[in-house]
């Protein structure tokens, strides 16, 4: 979207990877995926202090609205600077705090975290 308010952001890095941004007003929620249809990686802010039943409403590009707890974001500030270290490096950030949403329980830039492709 091209409103400051409600951005959606998607950029591929070198070798298919994706990095995605959903940013509402001063905060925002990350993706990453390893590959297309990768089940991938969330954010999640252990600094949140919030209530933990307090969700954040994001507008997509087509107008679908996606709501995440508030605990899975960062300020926007820390998002933009995430989406710099990923068109700079091509990696998930390890300044963020990744859940893997695919149960491999192994962190985003660890090349065990690849799935086989054999």
């Amino acid at each position: 979207m091209s409103d400051r308010t409600n951005r959606e952001i998607w950029i591929e890095g070198p070798t298919g990877q994706i990095l995605c941004a959903l940013i509402n007003g001063e905060v925002g929620w990350l993706m990453y995926l390893r590959e297309p249809g990768d089940a991938g990686f969330s954010s999640r802010n252990p600094a949140y202090a919030g209530p933990q039943q307090e969700f954040i409403s994001f507008v997509r590009s087509n107008g679908q609205l996606d709501e995440y707890p508030a605990a899975w974001t960062y300020p926007v500030a820390k998002v933009e600077l995430a989406l710099e270290h990923f068109r700079m490096h091509g990696s998930a950030p390890t300044f963020i705090t990744w859940h893997d949403d695919s149960g491999g329980g192994l962190p985003p830039w660890s090349t065990s975290a690849l799935p086989d492709s054999n």
